[in-house]
């Protein structure tokens, strides 16, 4: 299996939080890109936490001409974990997927935040004034 079939699992994990009830969309969206963005965040510190250099980056000694193991750098956001031989080469130990993903439910995250900020104002605002005038494709059925 490809590391994709843990991205869709945990997207399959993130949408059991969505409930499509009229008028609360925004709120599973913000339930399911906050549970989908926790898990691919934890997946990617596994992955930099539990990872042993001296285990996932070898001396390349099969070689021709010996590559020494040269440094290891992780960091926690955005999630990585690379290691680098002295000539050049590099692996990558976290998976390719974890940062979009985690990167996609934060710009889904933020942008319902700011669509939910903008309702509530609105509210705010017409409280006063009758429904109607707030809200005219409402009472226009």
């Amino acid at each position: 299996m490809d590391s994709w079939f843990l991205a869709v699992l945990s997207v399959g994990f993130g949408l059991a939080f969505v409930r499509l009830q009229k008028g609360r969309r925004l709120v599973g969206l913000v339930k399911a890109s906050t549970a989908t963005g926790i898990l691919c965040c934890l997946f990617g510190w596994f992955q930099v936490f539990f990872t042993f250099p001296s285990h996932a980056c070898p001396e390349l000694l099969h070689r021709v001409s010996i590559v020494h193991f040269d440094r290891y750098e992780n960091s926690v956001f955005p999630v990585q974990a690379t290691c680098h031989w002295d000539n050049g080469e590099r692996k990558e130990l976290v998976s390719g997927w974890v940062n979009p993903l985690l990167f996609t439910c934060m710009a889904v995250l933020t942008g319902c935040l700011v669509t939910l900020a903008v309702f509530a104002y609105r509210r705010h605002r017409s409280r006063g004034r009758p429904a109607a005038e707030c809200f005219p494709q409402d009472h226009a059925r």
